[in-house]
């Protein structure tokens, strides 16, 4: 693996020093091994600082966890000047044989545990509720207390008395409180799943930590320089620096993945240190004890294991109702927002993804297209062969529509046999997916062994043209998707366009035509939406042999349309030219009958000889 210049080698000179160190400590006397042991371990901290940097610095790391890598940094930037204090003090009592205080663990070190701390509380977590950031704390306050009662008693106490002075017990204090504070980071990071660490840094990290207590745990006298805490703190800077070149590594190789977070229902880390405080109080005040005070001691223990087993119990029983609740929840949610046949989104999660849109478009100007499809033939083959049937190709179609329309468009069902697929595609690319999706609605299917095929009309509108908000947004869709029923089915239009490609659909041999298509005939004919319909009888092929014609409202998809949009042309002939027609209406009777398809407008054509003659 590829490491940045320089960080290959720091383990292995890190491991030299330390047992330089070491060999110091064996063969020299306590005031001159002092010195070199702190100059060792500040060339070893000096190396994990060097690390911790250029991890910052690799590319591809997160911004937030580079933010952290230099704050950590700069903390142990802090603590290496204060070891370097520390070392120049040593330096001088050991020449003029002066003693000098070790200002630098009296006074550096708490700055550089604030610099820690500050990095360690600015890395974000998972936790965002404050529920959740209350309890992380609490825990971690638990532990950290628990742990602060063996330091002090193990450690600071044996060390350190009142009659001292502040700086003595400041300088005691600089390395259990500097274990401590490392604990407490790597506490935060594995309570809350931070996603910060790799788990053999992170183990590491806390080899480090543990090693530390106990070398703080061991006397160390003022006249001699024990080689055992010596050992252990070299070791436990040796793993921290193994840590942080492993965690390079990581981050080079961009195999940093986020520390999966353990969805516990509760932690008994607060309980066991709880426990482990109060086995520390039996064994410091236990031997001390009378039979009468004994016995208190150990039923208040008996009562707190009592206590704690209870409250665990009722802990995993909240959480079992919790997840029950929760997978209630999601249910519902889920529910509340895609349709239960088809598993599309439903007409409510359709109405908040158009107001996205229409946000969307407003505060950035992206576009959004709305596709409405209303599918051609699905009554016919509802009722041919039962809803079960219909069911399962509104299931199939659903299907169809999401493979078509990828992963970055919405598919809602509306209701019935209406879809909608909401697509940042717009202009000529939303044309060709509609035109994509009415090739793939149109394909056929075998539903139950019966063989179906039904079309699509699609009308489609922008949220750019349709100023009047979400309801004008699906009103022109919604008239576009009409004018492809209209003008033959089985196609798709803009709202702002006029009709394109009709791509006929074929049915079985024998099928009655809604519209008639024979041969034309003279007479006073309109022609509408490309297809032309005569207002006489005379036009009409199915004029029976007493010359009355039949009426064909029937044959005529929607009455009022059709009169809603010839009333403009006969208004425009003029009122005597409508009286005159009329008798072109009344001979015979009747009829209306599309004879043929063209534009999508309306014409008048001139009526037969015997209309012109009679008028």
């Amino acid at each position: 693996m590829r490491l940045s210049r320089g960080v290959g080698a720091l383990l292995p000179a890190g491991a030299v020093l330390a047992v330089l160190a070491v060999l110091a400590g064996l063969l020299l006397p306590p005031d001159a091994s002092r010195p070199v042991t702190v100059l060792a371990d500040l060339g070893l901290l000096g190396a994990l600082t060097f690390v911790v940097h250029r991890t910052a610095r690799v590319p591809g790391v997160p911004p937030a966890a580079a933010r952290f890598w230099v704050s950590l940094a700069r903390a142990l930037l802090v603590y290496a000047i204060g070891m370097a204090v520390d070392l120049g003090a040593l330096l001088t009592t050991s020449v003029s044989g002066r003693s000098v205080p070790m200002y630098g663990a009296q006074l550096v070190y708490p700055v550089a545990g604030v610099f820690t701390m500050y990095a360690v509380f600015r890395y974000p977590t998972v936790t965002h509720s404050r529920s959740q950031k209350l309890r992380v704390g609490l825990d971690a306050g638990i532990v950290l207390v628990g742990t602060a009662a063996f330091i002090w008693y193990f450690t600071v106490s044996s060390h350190w008395a009142p009659d001292l002075g502040w700086l003595s017990l400041s300088e005691t204090l600089a390395l259990p409180v500097t274990v401590l504070v490392a604990g407490f980071g790597v506490l935060r990071v594995a309570l809350v799943g931070a996603g910060l660490l790799t788990r053999p840094t992170l183990a590491c990290y806390a080899a480090c930590i543990t090693v530390s207590g106990v070398a703080t745990a061991l006397p160390v006298g003022q006249e001699e320089a024990p080689i055992a805490p010596t050992v252990l703190l070299l070791l436990a800077q040796l793993s921290s620096l193994t840590g942080a070149v492993l965690q390079h590594q990581a981050s080079v190789a961009g195999t940093v993945p986020p520390l999966a977070r353990r969805d516990r229902p509760f932690s008994v880390l607060p309980y066991g240190a709880s426990a482990a405080a109060f086995g520390l109080l039996v064994a410091v005040v236990g031997p001390g004890l009378d039979w009468r005070r004994g016995g208190v001691l150990a039923g208040t223990g008996v009562l707190l294991v009592l206590v704690a087993t209870r409250q665990l119990a009722a802990l995993h029983e909240n959480n079992r109702l919790l997840t029950q609740n929760r997978a209630l929840t999601e249910q519902l949610r889920h529910q509340a927002w895609h349709d239960e046949l088809t598993g599309l989104a439903n007409r409510a999660s359709f109405s908040r993804h158009v107001d996205e849109a229409i946000e969307r478009f407003t505060a950035t100007g992206d576009d959004t297209a709305l596709l409405l499809i209303d599918l051609d033939g699905f009554k016919a083959v509802n009722d041919t062969f039962g809803h079960v049937v219909g069911d399962q190709l509104l299931c199939d179609v659903a299907g169809r529509l999401t493979r078509e329309a990828g992963d970055d468009a919405v598919v809602c069902r509306l209701g019935g046999d209406e879809f909608v697929v909401l697509t940042g595609q717009t202009g000529g690319r939303a044309a060709g997916l509609a035109s994509r999706l009415v090739q793939a609605v149109a394909a056929h299917a075998v539903i139950g062994g019966n063989p179906v095929r039904v079309g699509a009309s699609i009308g489609i509108a922008a949220v750019s043209d349709a100023p009047g908000g979400a309801a004008d947004l699906l009103r022109r869709a919604d008239t576009a998707m009409y004018a492809v029923k209209s003008a033959g089915k089985n196609s798709w239009r803009l709202s702002d366009a006029p009709a394109r490609h009709h791509q006929p659909l074929t049915f079985p041999p024998g099928t009655p035509r809604t519209l008639h298509t024979g041969p034309r005939r003279a007479g006073c004919c309109v022609q509408v939406s490309g297809t032309n319909r005569c207002l006489s009888d005379r036009c009409s092929p199915h004029r029976g042999p007493d010359g009355a014609g039949r009426h064909a409202w029937s044959d005529i998809p929607s009455q009022q349309a059709l009169l809603a949009t010839l009333t403009p042309t006969l208004v425009s002939w003029g009122l005597p030219r409508s009286v005159r027609s009329a008798r072109c209406w009344t001979h015979g009777g009747s009829q209306l009958a599309a004879v043929g398809h063209g534009p999508a407008t309306w014409a008048a054509s001139p009526c037969s000889a015997a209309c012109t003659s009679a008028s």
